[in-house]
C-alpha cells in the first residue's frame, strides 16, 4: 500500500497539502499528550487516574463530530478543517495554564480542547478524501488517515519523548502552536488545490443512517471500529499501569510503551498490499483472528519483566488492531456513497467512542484494588466475547429480517 500512497501523493496536489497539515498538527498534539502523560507519571497518579486521562483525550470528540456534520451541511469540508486547527491551536492555553498547578484534574482537562477539535476532523477527512480521489484510490485514503493517527505518537511522542526533563516544557508547547500555524497555511493551500473527483448530494436527503433500514453488509461495516474498541480500549487505557514492572522510572517506561504502541500502529497497514487490501476488506475472520491475536500479546506483556520485550509485543498487538482498522475505514468508503460517507464514518466512530468512554473507566477503577494485569484479561476477552456476540446477532438479523436500504458503492 505504501507506493499506491506515494502515487497518489503525487497525483494530487491537495491530498500532499492535506497530509502534511494533518501531520503537523498530529505532531503537536502528540508533543501535548507528552506533557499531560508525562507530568501524571511523575505524580505517581492512580491507574484510574491515568484512564481519564485516556478518556479525556477522546470524550469531547462526541460533541465535536456533530458539530462537524451540521457544518457540512452549509460550508465545504476543507473550510471546516481549518477551523478545527484553528480550535485546537486555541487550546494550547490550557496546557499552558496546567503546567503552574500539580492539580491533576486541571491537568487532565487539558486534553479537551484537542479531543473536540479531533473528533470534528472524522467525519470532515472521510467526506473530502471519498469526494476527492478515485474508487481505486480509496486504499491510500484508509492508510493515510492511519499514518496521521500513528504521527500523533510516531512523531508527536516521539520526539516529546526525547526532548521532556531536556528542554523547558513551555518550549515543547512553543513547538505545538508552530505545528499548528504552518498546518493551517498548508490547509489553504490545499483548499485552492482541490478538485473533487465527485460531488456528494445534499446531505439533508438522508438526515440519519437508521439502524433497521441498513443492510447486513452496511452494518457489519459500522461494527468493526467498535469492535476494535470493545477488545483494545481497556488494554490500551491499562498500558501505562503495566509500566512499573519494567526497570527504570515509571514515566520513561509509560512513554516508552506508548511510543511501542504507535509503531505498530504504523507498520500494520504498510503490511498488506493493494491486493491484499481488497480482498479482505470486510472479512470476518481477519477481524476475529487479528484481534485474537492482539488479546494475547498484550496478555504476555503483562506477565513479562523486561521492557524490550514488552515493547516488541506491543508493536505486534498493534499491527493487528491498524490491519483491522485500516480495512474498517475503508469498507465503510466502499459500502457509503459519496454523500453519506462522513455521516456513515462518524456514526461508527462515536459507536467505537462510547465504548472507549465506558470500559476504560470500569477497568482503571478496577485496577486500583486488583491486579491490573488481570483486570486486562478479563476486560479486553470480555469484550472480544461481547464482540463476537454482536457480530453473530447481526448475521441472524440480517437473514430474518428486511432492509429497506441498498446503497450502492459510490466512487
Amino acid at each position: 500500500m505504501f507506493f499506491l500512497i506515494l502515487r497518489t501523493l503525487r497525483q494530487h496536489r491537495w491530498f500532499a497539502l492535506l497530509g502534511a497539515a494533518l501531520l503537523l498538527s498530529s505532531v503537536g498534539n502528540g508533543l501535548t499528550y507528552v506533557i499531560v502523560f508525562g507530568k501524571l507519571l511523575a505524580l505517581e497518579a492512580k491507574p484510574s487516574v491515568l484512564t481519564l486521562a485516556y478518556i479525556l483525550a477522546l470524550a469531547p470528540g462526541f460533541p465535536g463530530s456533530y458539530l462537524a456534520e451540521k457544518l457540512l451541511t452549509k460550508m465545504s469540508s476543507i473550510p471546516v478543517m481549518i477551523l478545527c486547527e484553528i480550535i485546537g491551536l486555541m487550546g494550547l492555553g490550557l496546557p499552558v495554564w496546567s503546567l503552574f498547578s500539580d492539580n491533576q484534574i486541571l491537568l487532565l482537562s487539558s486534553q479537551a480542547v484537542a479531543a473536540f477539535a479531533g473528533g470534528m476532523m472524522v467525519p470532515v477527512l472521510s467526506q473530502t478524501l471519498k469526494s476527492g480521489l478515485k474508487s481505486a484510490e480509496l486504499p491510500a485514503a484508509s492508510g493515510l488517515e492511519t499514518f496521521i493517527f500513528a504521527a500523533n505518537v510516531i512523531l508527536g511522542i516521539g520526539i516529546g519523548t526525547l526532548l521532556y526533563g531536556r528542554m523547558a516544557t513551555s518550549a515543547i508547547l512553543a513547538l505545538d502552536a508552530m505545528s499548528f500555524i504552518l498546518g493551517i497555511v498548508l490547509l489553504f493551500a490545499a483548499h485552492r488545490a482541490y478538485r473533487p473527483v465527485c460531488t456528494p448530494g445534499h446531505v439533508e436527503v438522508l438526515p440519519n443512517l437508521n439502524w433497521r433500514e441498513l443492510t447486513q453488509i452496511q452494518r457489519r461495516s459500522l461494527l468493526f471500529l467498535p469492535a476494535i474498541a470493545f477488545v483494545g480500549a481497556p488494554a490500551m487505557a491499562l498500558l501505562p499501569a503495566l509500566a512499573p514492572n519494567f526497570g527504570g522510572t515509571s514515566s520513561d517506561s509509560g512513554l516508552m510503551l506508548l511510543l511501542a504502541r504507535s509503531v505498530g500502529q504504523l507498520i500494520g497497514p504498510l503490511l498488506l498490499s493493494e491486493a491484499q487490501l481488497q480482498r479482505h476488506t470486510g472479512k470476518l475472520n481477519v477481524l476475529i483472528i487479528s484481534l485474537a491475536l492482539f488479546i494475547c500479546c498484550y496478555a504476555l506483556v503483562s506477565i513479562t519483566d523486561k521492557q524490550w520485550v514488552a515493547m516488541l509485543l506491543i508493536v505486534m498487538a498493534h499491527i493487528f488492531t491498524n490491519i483491522v482498522y485500516v480495512l474498517a475505514t475503508l469498507n465503510i468508503m466502499q459500502i457509503f456513497p459519496a454523500s453519506i460517507t462522513g455521516r456513515a464514518m462518524a456514526k461508527a466512530w462515536r459507536f467505537q467512542l462510547v465504548i472507549t468512554l465506558i470500559l476504560p473507566v470500569i477497568a482503571g477503577f478496577a485496577a486500583d484494588t486488583y491486579d491490573p494485569a488481570w483486570v486486562l484479561y478479563l476486560s479486553s476477552g470480555g469484550g472480544f466475547a461481547v464482540m463476537i456476540c454482536m457480530l453473530v446477532a447481526n448475521q441472524r438479523v440480517g437473514r430474518n429480517g428486511g432492509n429497506a436500504l441498498n446503497f450502492k458503492k459510490s466512487g
